[in-house]
């Protein structure tokens, strides 16, 4: 009962994170907890990709924050969007999440550990902080690589 009902505070608050958001052209046939859980990590890379953009650029670095904040307060929610039994087309997850259930809670994990370490990283220490944000990458990458499909190229039939 008490899971449940974290679920469902979990998936409304991110549900209002993303109220109006328009759905990408891949999440247009997801529906129920895979289209959630494509939206939520589309929008955390999202926000990766603009906090490499400024780590790379070597500015604005203190408007990472909000965006690391905005992926910390999903970062906990990770685990929650992969129920059993959610692997309907269109998922790109691998039926190794739920083979592998401890391996991709700690996976989870790891990423709520790093990304918490870069919302209190200094900004004008851009060495420590492309370091983080290089340990943030690398924990999706972590659980990417083992859970997800991978994704075709355009030159793949």
């Amino acid at each position: 009962m008490m899971t449940k009902r974290i679920f469902a505070i979990g998936a409304a608050a991110i549900l209002m994170l993303f109220a109006g958001a328009p759905p990408s052209g891949a999440h247009d046939h997801a529906t129920g907890v895979v289209k959630e859980r494509m939206e939520s990590m589309e929008a955390m890379g999202k926000r990766l990709k603009a906090i490499r953009d400024r780590v790379k650029a070597k500015r604005d670095l203190a408007a990472i924050r909000a965006d690391a904040q905005a992926i910390k307060e999903l970062s906990p929610h990770v685990t929650h969007l992969f129920p059993p039994g959610s692997t309907d087309s269109p998922t790109q997850a691998t039926r190794a999440v739920w083979q592998n259930w401890p391996d991709f809670e700690n996976k989870a994990k790891a990423l709520e550990t790093e990304i918490a370490k870069l919302v209190d990283a200094k900004p004008d220490d851009a060495t420590a902080m492309a370091s983080q944000v290089r340990a943030v990458s690398q924990s999706c990458t972590n659980c990417h690589e083992k859970y997800r499909t991978k994704k075709k190229s355009k030159f793949d039939p």
